[in-house]
C-alpha cells in the first residue's frame, strides 16, 4: 500500500528569504534524485492572519510532502545520501521543537 510522508517546520529567526528558497528548491529537486519518490509538494506559508492566530497555535513556516510505493520505498528514501544531505542543511535553519511528521497508507 501506497505510503505518504509529511513534514512541517518552522525557520528559526534571522533566516533569510534566500536560504528558504534555496532550501524549497533542495526538496524540489529530490525527486530526481530519489527513484522512490513517485511524487512530492512543498510550500512556503503565506503568513495569513488566521493562521498566524489561530487559538490552536501559530502555522509553521514550511511543508513538504511526498509518496512511496510502500513502506519499504520510505525507508530506503529516510537513509538516502541525498535525502541526508537536505536534513544537514534543515538542521541550520529550523526552529528546535517546531518539527512535526506523519507517513501515513493512502
Amino acid at each position: 500500500m501506497a505510503v505518504r510522508h509529511v513534514v512541517m517546520f518552522s525557520f528559526k529567526e534571522g533566516v533569510t528569504d534566500e536560504q528558504i528558497v534555496a532550501l524549497k528548491a533542495d526538496f524540489d529537486a529530490m525527486p530526481a534524485k530519489i527513484p522512490e519518490i513517485k511524487d512530492s509538494l512543498s510550500g512556503v506559508d503565506v503568513k495569513l492572519p488566521s493562521g498566524q492566530n489561530h487559538p490552536a497555535g501559530k502555522n509553521r513556516d514550511f511543508y513538504w510532502s511526498c509518496d512511496f510505493t510502500d513502506e519499504a520505498a520510505y525507508e530506503i528514501y529516510a537513509t538516502h545520501p541525498d535525502h541526508v544531505a537536505v536534513l544537514a542543511k534543515v538542521k541550520e535553519v529550523i526552529e528546535p521543537g517546531t518539527r512535526a511528521a506523519i507517513q501515513f497508507k493512502k
